[in-house]
C-alpha cells in the first residue's frame, strides 16, 4: 500500500496527502481543461510545481501533461462524433490554439485526421 505523506500548507495551516493533490490535478483536468494547468493545483495547496507533478506521475503512472492531451483528445472526439461544430471549433473548445499541434495529436491517437474520424463515424451511425 502506498504511504501518504502530509505536508503541511502554509497559508491555510493544513495538511494535505499526496492523493487529495492527485485528485485535485485530476479535477482541474476535468473541469478546467480548456485552461487547466498544474501551477493552479500548486497554488491552490501552497505546494511545489515539481511536487503536485512527482505525486501525479507517480499515482497515475503519466505526467500532467499527458493527462491533460488524453482527456482534451478524447474530448475532441467525442464532439467530432456528436456535435455539428467545425473541427476549427473543436480545436479551439477544447484549448489548442496550435492547429497543425492538434492535428497531428489527434492522427497519433486515432490514426486519422479530425475529419476522417468524423467521416467514418457518421457512416457508422447512419
Amino acid at each position: 500500500m502506498a504511504q501518504i505523506r502530509n505536508f503541511p500548507l502554509e497559508a491555510k495551516g493544513e495538511t494535505v496527502s499526496r492523493d487529495a493533490l492527485v485528485q485535485a490535478a485530476l479535477n482541474e483536468i476535468t473541469q478546467n481543461y480548456r485552461e487547466a494547468s498544474l501551477s493552479n493545483v500548486a497554488r491552490a495547496y501552497g505546494v511545489s510545481l515539481a511536487y503536485v507533478s512527482e505525486c501525479v506521475r507517480a499515482q497515475t503512472g503519466r505526467t500532467y501533461k499527458e493527462l491533460l492531451q488524453k482527456h482534451r483528445m478524447e474530448t475532441a472526439a467525442r464532439l467530432l462524433r456528436r456535435s455539428d461544430l467545425n473541427i476549427q471549433q473543436i480545436i479551439t473548445q477544447v484549448g489548442y490554439e496550435n492547429t497543425s499541434y492538434f492535428y497531428r495529436l489527434f492522427h497519433e491517437r486515432y490514426g486519422q485526421s479530425p475529419r476522417e474520424y468524423r467521416r467514418a463515424r457518421s457512416r457508422m451511425s447512419a
